[in-house]
């Protein structure tokens, strides 16, 4: 009867260890899924990763285009890391939250302007001394420092931004280089070296605009995921694609 008590206590303490050791050793995440379920208005969507990398013979960097290097990672970022489920105030106050480290903040925030080269006396020779071709008060002050003393940093009622302001009426005579986006800021602003940046990055409205703000800058799940796949799919002419083909993803 001992020997049987002394059995059972032997194996429970080993149960005990092995539940013990279990639990208190991390866990080794896999790392490829094997499959993925999107919720989706549509229709859930199952989508089989492990076919398409290992069947298919799909390079991580195919659908992954953080690139190959994948900034040090052994594994890619998942979707969500860049592509958020609705592009709204939550996602851009907790993206940051999805990333290993801020290497990877430069995929995105690609320009940082640091101080402005603006030549006030070659502005006063183009417009002849006629101050308000730029400064637009009536009564204005030719010892005017500059906007600022007027335009805060953000806007107040009806009073635009300095940065608003300025721009405003910068394209009145520059329209060539507002036309050109991005690329047409060099000639005034100074661009950081965004390799070794530190500081805070700018909102992307800062600098980009358009009806639905970030609307091409960051495309959501759903719109990343139609683009790649449907794009894929219609170049091999395989799978789903096409107006028709939604039922073979979604399920209703």
């Amino acid at each position: 009867m001992r020997r049987s008590y002394l059995s059972i206590t032997i194996v429970t303490v080993l149960l005990l260890g092995v539940a013990a050791t279990g639990y208190l050793l991390p866990e080794k995440g896999q790392k490829l899924p094997v499959r993925i379920l999107f919720e989706n208005n549509g229709g859930r969507v199952i989508f089989n990763h492990l076919v398409h990398h290992k069947d298919f013979q799909l390079a991580c960097a195919s659908c992954h285009h953080e690139g190959p290097e994948y900034q040090g990672e052994d594994e890619p970022l998942p979707c969500g890391s860049c592509h958020p489920k609705d592009f709204d105030e939550a996602f851009v106050t907790e993206h940051v939250n999805s990333f290993p480290d801020k290497t990877y903040c430069v995929n995105c925030h690609h320009a940082e302007f640091g101080e402005l080269a603006f030549d006030h006396d070659a502005h006063i020779d183009y417009a002849a001394d006629d101050c308000q071709a730029c400064h637009h008060d009536e009564n204005i002050d030719p010892d005017t420092v500059g906007c600022g003393q007027c335009h805060g940093q953000v806007s107040e009622g009806n009073k635009p931004s300095v940065r608003e302001a300025a721009h405003q009426r910068c394209s009145t005579c520059h329209e060539d280089m507002f036309e050109q986006g991005i690329k047409g800021c060099g000639p005034c602003h100074n661009s950081k070296d965004m390799s070794n940046y530190k500081g805070s990055f700018t909102p992307c409205s800062q600098c980009h605009h358009s009806p639905e703000p970030n609307r091409e800058l960051v495309l959501t799940r759903t719109n990343a995921f139609h683009d790649k796949c449907m794009n894929c799919h219609e170049e091999l002419k395989k799978g789903p694609y096409g107006e028709n083909g939604c039922s073979q993803c979604h399920i209703r």
